[in-house]
């Protein structure tokens, strides 16, 4: 019988049952964790799955991703659904950060996956910025589009005529503007990148490994008219960082890295 399994976004197998077992057995595998096998409908839970047994019951703790030991899930950051403990975490981002290899324990029997973080270059991040201006500008031209018809049906000789015209004006710019930052805020938080991101392979993460909260997708977006009303220069300086940053990103803490 040959087993799959799913650890954040990542899945593994096939394995044998004997693996399989080893793997509830060093606790790779948790109830939690989705499996699946061969005449399975669907992946379920592990704790749910038939021919699974010796499940740990939760006891609140996670299997450090640097060290391979065990640490209370209280206190440690999950980052690309690998965990890291307090002990451990400035180390791991910091290596992240000078691009360098960080070892993940405890997958596949010994094996370790090397996760380098590369930043997104300032070309690449420009053709997806370029991409999204596109599908913003599409979303900005629908959204005047029903405006005008509305006020097509506004008479502007008279003064109140000219004042629904200007009131109309104001509203479409303000629905413009919070339609893009709705773009913003559901493709970041549900994909971590916006679609012209994800069409060049890159995406939108924290330096301490958690998600980006709404407030703070916000609030780079914001940083990032900041950074186009400084003559670009917002934009700019990411050629000359490091770590590719621009305004925005040093405003939410944020990297773009690459995803491939």
């Amino acid at each position: 019988m040959q087993w799959y399994y799913a650890i954040g976004d990542q899945r593994h197998g096939p394995v044998d049952q004997g693996a399989f077992d080893r793997l509830v057995a060093d606790r790779v595998i948790e109830g939690r964790t989705l499996v699946w096998r061969e005449g399975m409908v669907d992946w379920q839970k592990a704790s749910l799955a038939e021919g699974v047994s010796g499940l740990v019951a939760d006891d609140g703790t996670e299997m450090c991703a640097v060290s391979g030991r065990r640490y209370p899930r209280l206190g440690m950051v999950r980052y690309e659904g690998k965990w890291i403990s307090a002990e451990h975490r400035d180390a791991f981002f910091q290596g992240m950060r000078e691009r360098i290899a960080q070892p993940i324990a405890g997958i596949n029997q010994g094996d370790v996956e090397q996760v380098v973080r590369r930043y997104g270059g300032f070309w690449r991040r420009g053709a997806a910025r370029f991409i999204d201006s596109l599908a913003q500008g599409l979303i900005t031209l629908v959204v005047a589009a029903v405006v005008a018809l509305v006020l097509a049906q506004t008479g502007t000789l008279s003064a109140e005529g000219i004042g629904k015209q200007i009131a109309g004006q104001i509203v479409g710019q303000l629905l413009s503007s919070l339609a893009c930052l709705w773009y913003e805020v559901f493709f970041i938080q549900k994909y971590q990148a916006t679609p012209g991101k994800m069409a060049l392979g890159l995406k939108i993460v924290r330096t301490d490994g958690t998600d980006l909260s709404v407030s703070r997708i916000i609030g780079r977006y914001l940083g990032s008219t900041l950074s186009a009303i400084t003559l670009g220069i917002g934009f700019i300086i990411a050629a000359f960082d490091a770590e590719r940053r621009t305004l925005h990103d040093r405003l939410a803490d944020t990297r773009v890295i690459r995803k491939d």
